[in-house]
């Protein structure tokens, strides 16, 4: 007799066991049906509104009056203890670069295109667009590159910057050796707020 209440206590906690998993697994699904497809999660929800300007490098994407640069190329000069950098833009509309610095602790970031064949150099007083530029600082830095760039990946260039009285008007003339002619830019400035910058997703070793 014993065996046969031992025989009917396992059956039925056996029955219970399986009565407890199937509410188990319809709790489950109900509770996905009520909280419908998974959805889908914006990538970048944790990247900061607030951009670094300094940590712009290659592989990086800048946007501009709605159009978007892919950083093809930067480099790193230094003069006196300074440090700023120039970023080589690559976009729909052309190439430019994008100049980022310190100056005194006040952020400067400035936009430049090339001019070509203008067969100025840095004498006196220049005339571009029938505007007169002044110079505002002259010099020679060492510089290290990378990426594309169109310069050696280091060495020393000469620079000599320029600017029309009222300031809106600023023009760059380079030279990245002394045998080269003077490569000269014409360049307006930029807020942080004027550029979108996305940033390379970083490699994994």
């Amino acid at each position: 007799m014993s065996d046969l209440l031992l025989g009917l206590l396992i059956a039925v906690l056996v029955a219970l066991a399986v009565l407890v998993a199937v509410i188990l697994v319809l709790r489950r699904r109900n509770l996905a049906k009520a909280a419908g497809p998974r959805r889908r999660v914006d990538p970048l929800a944790d990247e900061p509104d607030v951009y670094d300007p300094h940590r712009i490098g290659v592989g990086d994407v800048i946007t501009y009056a709605g159009i978007d640069h892919v950083v093809r190329g930067t480099i790193v000069l230094e003069e006196g203890g300074m440090t700023w950098r120039e970023h080589l833009l690559d976009g729909s509309t052309g190439r430019r670069w994008l100049t980022v610095e310190d100056d005194e602790g006040d952020l400067e970031m400035t936009l430049w295109m090339r001019r070509e064949g203008t067969g100025l150099t840095p004498d006196g007083d220049v005339v571009l667009d029938d505007r007169v530029h002044r110079q505002i600082e002259r010099g020679r830095a060492t510089y290290t590159a990378e990426g594309t760039t169109g310069t050696p990946p280091s060495g020393t260039m000469e620079y000599a910057d320029y600017a029309t009285a009222d300031k809106t008007g600023q023009l760059a003339f380079e030279r990245w050796a002394p045998t080269q002619s003077w490569e000269v830019s014409t360049g307006r400035s930029v807020s942080r707020g004027e550029l979108t910058v996305y940033h390379r997703t970083a490699e994994t070793p």
